[in-house]
């Protein structure tokens, strides 16, 4: 639920939703805070002339389970309590997926279950170092919720992906792989046991990654050859600690194991090639691509959703099955959600959301004007204005590279 409080009224352990501040005069990413861990966020939103903030009640910890509050998706167990204080609340019954007819719903929704993700995929990583087991009951009510919004409202994932600059790279990565794997998986015409299988593979796809020195993954620069060699070692170290459990299914080992081998038997660790590499492991090695070319890392930017599935296109028949990749172009529209855009009027906007069938009339919102100065955000519909009222002049024009637009206006955007 959520509830607007004065700032005064805002304590440590409470989930800030929103707060009441131009999004171009503060330094955040984006006004959705999370949990508030100490007193110093709040003076500083304090030193921000933030009066009042939006909290949600039901993503709220008391201070003292901070360190291992969790929010769980429905029918996920509750973690054995480790220290003082009362055990968590019951996990609430997971609400259903909202129509797509209903952005706002869909929206809300989404980051609801990112929220929820994310808490269990960063129990799961940072358990992994201490050679705790994956709790595999955990993961399926949030790949059940991902399998339902791929057959209902696909929107919630494309909102689901865009949020990967609100944390972690180690935790949104195996998130949007997840993700974007359920939908590839259901364009490719897997069932429904299948989605679950590539689903899973996505969030357990990088474990061995958690096996690794941490100055080598967190190194911000290039690596050298023999940090390159430690590297590539991770997916085997990945499936040799999966497979000390017997409820990981064996095509997702195989997708932990090969999700970086390549048609061409260019990849590693084994440098299989064509048949030999499991479909699935194959759905999984494209959307990683597209998910890191798509990503801000510490020694690159990222490039724009257009840019990424051209340069995809670009090795279809060499690094990739060519079917995989015209799929998912195919899937995530020539206009993918949440990449830039300039309007035959000149104005700058960013996608939104797909119109089922028009690929080339996607809904969009506006940043700002032809001279890049910013304008009050108002939500287009490129087809009802284009297509029904004959408004050429809000066609799209040409797809937009991050780099041409001022960072303020597109922070947050993805």
């Amino acid at each position: 639920m959520i509830t607007r409080i004065p700032l005064e009224s805002l304590k440590p352990g409470m989930f800030v939703s929103s707060f009441d501040l131009s999004w171009f005069k503060h330094p955040f990413v984006s006004t959705r805070l999370g949990v508030v861990r100490d007193q110093g966020l709040i003076n500083e939103l304090k030193r921000l002339g933030v009066t009042h903030v939006e909290i949600d009640t039901e993503l709220s910890v008391p201070p003292p389970q901070q360190a291992a509050a969790t929010t769980l998706a429905a029918g996920a167990e509750a973690p054995q309590q480790t220290g003082e204080g009362p055990p968590p609340p019951p996990a609430a019954r997971s609400p259903q997926v909202p129509p797509a007819s209903d952005p706002e719903r869909t929206a809300k929704f989404a980051k609801r279950l990112f929220d929820q993700a994310m808490s269990i995929a960063k129990n799961l990583m940072d358990g992994i170092p201490r050679g705790e087991a994956v709790k595999t009951d955990e993961l399926r009510p949030l790949l059940a919720q991902l399998v339902e919004s791929v057959n209902t409202n696909e929107n919630v994932l494309h909102v689901l992906i865009s949020l990967k600059s609100f944390d972690d790279y180690t935790y949104t990565h195996c998130l949007n792989l997840s993700a974007l794997g359920v939908l590839l998986g259901n364009s490719a015409g897997l069932d429904e046991k299948g989605l679950l299988m590539v689903g899973m593979s996505g969030i357990l796809h990088d474990v061995g990654k958690c096996l690794l020195p941490r100055e080598i993954i967190h190194k911000p620069g290039p690596l050298t050859y023999g940090e390159m060699e430690t590297v590539k070692r991770h997916p085997q170290l990945g499936h040799e600690y999966l497979s000390r459990q017997r409820d990981i299914p064996p095509t997702v080992l195989r997708a932990v194991l090969e999700h970086h081998e390549r048609l061409d038997g260019k990849g590693y660790p084994a440098g299989l090639s064509g048949e030999d590499i499991h479909p699935l492991s194959s759905i999984i090695s494209v959307v990683d691509i597209y998910d890191a070319l798509t990503t801000d890392r510490v020694y690159r930017s990222r490039v724009s959703p257009h840019q990424a599935l051209r340069m995809l296109y670009n090795m279809r028949g060499k690094a990739f099955p060519e079917e995989l990749v015209d799929l998912l172009i195919k899937r995530l529209g020539i206009y993918p959600a949440f990449s830039l855009v300039q309007l035959r009027n000149g104005f700058f906007a960013y996608v939104t959301r797909q119109n089922p069938g028009k690929p080339l009339f996607p809904e969009v919102v506006v940043l700002c004007d032809r001279d890049k100065r910013p304008v009050s955000r108002r939500r287009v519909d490129t087809w009802k204005l284009c297509g029904e009222m004959a408004r050429k002049e809000f066609e799209i024009e040409r797809p937009v590279e991050n780099r041409e637009l001022p960072a303020y206006l597109t922070a947050g955007l993805t």
